[in-house]
C-alpha cells in the first residue's frame, strides 16, 4: 500500500451524535485509482495541528524513522474518493474515548494527515444472487459505500445495530436498524434473518460479536466461506494496539502449526481463535 504525502484535513462536521465526518485533501490524491467498496487506508496523525512522521516504503514494508516520534495509526474506510478533486471522505464512528474520535472531533482545516493505501474492499462472488450487508455503527461507512457501488438490480438485504435511533443515516438502500437501548442486538437479529439460496454475506462489527455470527452463517446456515466475509473491526475490552499484536500473534501460530495464511480474512479467523477461544468451522 502506498504511503500519499502532504495531505491535510480539507473540513470536518458531524454526521450523527455518533458519527463524524472528516474530508483529507492532498494532491497524492489525485493519483490513486479507483477503490472497491469497503477498501480501508491506514489513517495517521497526531495532536491537534501537531505535523505527522510519515513511515517510508521499502522491499520488507514498511520503516519508520527512529529518531522521530510515530503518529496514531488506525485503520479506516474509504467512505468516497474524488481522485479529480485530490480529496477522501473518512467518517468516523465515536465510542468510548478513542484516539481517533478525538482526533476527528479535534481536526481542523489545514491540519496535517497522513494517509497509507487504500487497500482491501469486497466484491460479491460472480455466482451471488443476493447480498447480505451486516454491521454496527463502525461499518456503516463501508455499508453505505457498498450501497452505492453494488448493482442496482442486485438484491440487498442490509442490518445496522446501533445505540440508538438517533444514529441512524439515510442509506442508498434500505436497512433493517437494531438499537442496543432497545435490548437488540446484530447476533440475534442476524439469527432471526432468513438466509436466502445464492446470498453472499459481508459483516463487520465487534469481534466477539463477529465470530458468533461467522459460526451461525457456517455451521448453521451451511454457508460457503467464499460466501462469507465476516471481519471484525473492533473488539470489546482491547485496544488497537492489542488487536495489531493479536495479528502478528496469529502469524506466528499459524506459522508454528504450518498453516498458510493467504487472505486478510484468514488472518482474522486465527487472531479470534486466539483472542476468544477455539473457532470451529469447515475448511472450504
Amino acid at each position: 500500500m502506498a504511503v500519499l504525502p502532504d495531505l491535510r484535513v480539507a473540513g470536518s462536521s458531524q454526521l450523527t451524535p455518533r458519527m463524524r465526518r472528516v474530508t483529507v485533501r492532498g494532491e497524492a490524491l489525485r493519483t490513486v485509482g479507483p477503490v472497491p467498496p469497503a477498501a480501508h487506508v491506514r489513517l495517521l496523525f497526531g495532536d491537534p495541528g501537531a505535523e505527522v512522521t510519515l513511515p517510508v516504503a521499502g522491499p520488507s514494508g514498511l520503516t519508520w524513522p527512529s529518531d522521530l516520534n510515530r503518529p496514531y495509526a488506525r485503520s479506516m474506510t474509504v467512505r468516497a474518493l474524488d481522485a479529480g478533486r485530490g480529496e477522501m471522505t473518512i467518517d468516523v464512528a465515536l465510542h468510548g474515548d478513542s484516539a481517533a474520535g478525538r482526533w476527528a472531533c479535534a481536526a481542523r482545516a489545514g491540519d496535517p494527515v497522513g494517509v497509507v493505501g487504500p487497500g482491501g474492499g469486497w466484491t460479491p462472488p460472480a455466482d451471488a444472487r443476493a447480498v447480505l450487508l451486516a454491521g454496527d455503527e463502525t461499518a456503516l461507512p463501508a455499508i453505505a459505500a457498498l450501497h452505492e457501488a453494488l448493482p442496482a438490480e442486485l438484491p440487498i438485504d442490509t442490518v445496522v445495530e446501533l445505540a440508538d435511533p438517533a444514529d441512524q443515516q439515510e442509506l442508498a438502500r434500505p436497512v433493517t436498524w437494531v438499537h442496543r437501548d432497545r435490548g437488540g442486538s446484530l447476533e440475534e437479529a442476524l439469527r432471526r434473518h432468513a438466509v436466502v439460496s445464492g446470498v453472499a454475506v459481508w459483516v463487520a462489527a465487534e469481534g466477539h460479536a463477529v465470530k458468533a455470527i461467522r459460526e451461525h452463517l457456517r455451521l448453521d446456515r451451511g454457508l460457503a466461506r467464499s460466501h462469507c466475509h465476516a471481519i471484525r473491526y473492533w473488539t470489546r475490552g482491547r485496544s488497537h494496539e492489542d488487536s495489531d499484536a493479536t495479528f502478528g500473534a496469529a502469524r506466528a501460530e499459524a506459522a508454528r502449526r504450518g498453516i498458510d495464511l493467504v487472505t486478510t480474512q484468514d488472518v482474522h479467523e486465527m487472531s479470534y481463535e486466539l483472542m476468544t477461544g477455539g473457532f470451529r468451522l469447515p475448511t472450504r
